[in-house]
């Protein structure tokens, strides 16, 4: 059993309960503020922690389709990385398919994407320019989504310009891309 959460909420109860209560009676207000952005963490990564594989997987799905859409062309499949973004493409889908694979997994293969990927654009750097920019456009598609993700992640923090653009967490942990 994971007691993360347990942790993280005893952890905001005591913040609530008798460590901002006794820092405002206090007068040091500096600390206060200090204890209150702390009291912000805790909370944030109290309602997180329960989304941590559902953000994982849909970060590798998303990988995992930007390398089959990166794969589909003639341009790609003819560079010397072509071999590998098959094999960790092919690994990915395993995983995806997979209901108990778990953060950690999601996390390691996410790395193995990111770097597959690295790969292919230091490839591509010696291709045509419209070949080379149709590879861009596919990442920079790939990019927005992510963003998008991060985002809706974050949004809990008050610190996006425009929260009201941004879409709803759980439909994009759901694989709800950009529209």
């Amino acid at each position: 059993m994971d007691f993360t959460s347990i942790t993280l909420n005893a952890a905001a109860k005591a913040m609530h309960d008798c460590v901002l209560p006794a820092l405002a009676s206090s007068g040091d207000r500096q600390a206060l503020e200090q204890a209150h952005l702390v009291w912000d963490a805790i909370m944030f990564a109290r309602d997180r922690v329960d989304l941590i594989d559902a953000r994982r997987r849909t970060e590798v799905l998303e990988l995992s389709t930007l390398m089959g859409q990166l794969m589909d062309l003639d341009s790609v499949r003819r560079l010397a990385v072509s071999d590998r973004m098959a094999q960790v493409h092919a690994e990915s889908l395993q995983v995806l398919a997979h209901p108990a694979s778990t953060a950690r997994e999601y996390s390691d293969l996410g790395v193995k994407l990111g770097e597959t990927l690295t790969s292919l654009l230091a490839e591509a750097d010696d291709l045509a320019a419209p070949t080379r920019s149709e590879i861009e456009r596919a990442v920079l598609d790939h990019s927005l989504r992510k963003l998008e993700l991060d985002r809706a992640w974050l949004l809990p923090l008050g610190l996006d310009p425009d929260p009201s653009t941004v879409r709803d967490l759980q439909t994009l942990l759901k694989g709800g891309s950009a529209e």
